[in-house]
């Protein structure tokens, strides 16, 4: 099913149901957080070409709808928002508005389906678990796991793009094999 979507184009990427603070000081994104609210999804998309101030960006072509669930006015007139990611999409077409602000038809890429967790990803699992973080399926375990390793941009973007969740799992997987010092 095809969308329209406002995008904010960052130098991150978001994974569904992870978390993502903003700093929001130019007036179209200011826009963007007025229209979205915290009922309307917005999608947050990796920059390709550009910068995150000024001229518009242009993204990669999969992204992450998010929702606003926290939004605070500072004194420098800027907004601290905090954005949770929901569900994938492709860019099908972007126009852009007069003031920069990028809308996007998209369509929605397939939901995951359920794989278990592999066995030798259990403890891992239940680490999460302890901070609250209840994982019962390899998809989300590999999306918290690319959140809490030092993986590179491009890495990110690799994974978001995965659709089969196993095979993200053992990307994920594959590099913990080859940087062990780098997260213990």
């Amino acid at each position: 099913m095809k969308q329209e979507l406002v995008l904010f184009p960052l130098n991150s990427v978001l994974f569904p149901q992870g978390e993502l603070p903003l700093r929001v000081f130019e007036l179209r994104y200011r826009r963007l957080m007025d229209e979205c609210g915290k009922s309307k999804p917005f999608g947050i998309v990796r920059i390709r070409y550009g910068s995150e101030v000024g001229e518009p960006a242009f993204p990669y072509d999969i992204g992450c709808s998010a929702y606003l669930v926290q939004q605070v006015a500072l004194a420098d007139g800027s907004l601290m928002a905090l954005a949770i990611g929901d569900r994938r999409f492709k860019i099908l077409d972007i126009t852009v508005e007069e003031d920069g602000l990028a809308r996007a038809q998209i369509e929605w890429l397939t939901l995951d389906p359920i794989v278990e967790i592999p066995d030798n990803f259990t403890e891992i699992a239940a680490s999460f678990a302890q901070c609250g973080d209840e994982l019962t399926e390899a998809g989300s375990l590999a999306w918290r796991l690319a959140e809490a390793l030092p993986l590179s941009l491009t890495e990110q973007q690799q994974l978001l793009e995965e659709n089969d969740p196993q095979k993200r799992l053992n990307q994920v997987s594959a590099w913990l094999l080859a940087h062990p010092s780098d997260y213990i």
